[in-house]
């Protein structure tokens, strides 16, 4: 039986056995019985859900006894063919990598804009959605319409406003130009709001849903733009590019807040 091997990703604040797992360990669960572990096969299934969080390289332990067998036949039922990721009961974390890989080849710069959405506050929310650019929701949108010329199967979504878009899923083998990266940076806004957001953070709108309203929403839109700018670079022109980090320049200044974790 060949070695499955792919990714796994744990967030911070993660109560199982992984979270305080390194290196060179052994995982495996109490119980033979679901949640199974999750092994993507490749970086782009990765689903980041929580942020932030633990990266490792990883590899299937193959069963070995009776009830180990059992299991992995269990966690496979009802698994599509091509899912692009397998259910385990035992896994070898082989190396620990970092998390930006996840985001592209920018991704350490994508994990700055991550970084500052974490700490926003109303303030800091406020100072970004008057510095954003009025020109930066064309920019953004020209620059998904740039990703999507190149995806296999991005041509019916070209043209589109693309209003603080997170994601594209279909398009390509990637949901968007920094993988997950966009809605992960969504979800730490919402998360900055429940931690230092006020009673009006929310709004409902026309169609009776709950929105994000201003200054987040902006300030989330000048992040978004940020982390296209940053993370993205080659999709953008001059002119795109300095549209896209106006707000992050007038806020945390060109080379952006500390860098480290």
């Amino acid at each position: 039986m060949s070695t499955v091997s792919g990714f796994v990703y744990v967030h911070d604040e993660a109560r199982d056995l992984l979270r305080g797992a390194v290196a060179g360990s052994r995982v495996t669960l109490p119980a033979f019985e679901p949640p199974w572990r999750v092994v993507d096969h490749a970086l782009e299934g990765v689903v980041v859900a929580r942020w932030p969080g633990r990266l490792f390289r990883a590899e299937v332990v193959p069963p070995a006894t009776d009830g180990e067998r059992a299991a992995l036949a269990r966690a496979a039922e009802n698994l599509r063919p091509g899912a692009g990721y397998t259910r385990a009961v035992s896994v070898d974390l082989v190396q620990e990598l970092s998390p930006a890989v996840l985001f592209g080849p920018h991704g350490e710069a994508v994990c700055r804009v991550l970084r500052a959405a974490g700490a926003l506050d109303e303030e800091g929310a406020g100072r970004l959605a008057a510095a954003r650019h009025p020109a930066a929701d064309r920019a953004y949108g020209g620059a998904w319409d740039s990703w999507l010329l190149d995806q296999p199967r991005g041509a019916t979504c070209r043209g589109r406003a693309h209003v603080r878009t997170l994601a594209v899923p279909g398009a390509g083998p990637s949901g968007s130009p920094i993988g997950h990266g966009f809605s992960v940076l969504a979800g730490a806004v919402r998360a900055s709001i429940r931690l230092r957001g006020g009673a009006g953070a929310y709004t409902v709108d026309e169609d009776g849903e709950r929105v994000m309203a201003d200054p987040w929403a902006a300030a989330l839109g000048a992040l978004l733009d940020a982390a296209m700018a940053f993370g993205a670079p080659h999709l953008l022109d001059d002119r795109s590019a300095a549209v896209l980090t106006t707000a992050w320049n007038a806020v945390f200044g060109p080379a952006g807040p500390n860098t480290g974790a």
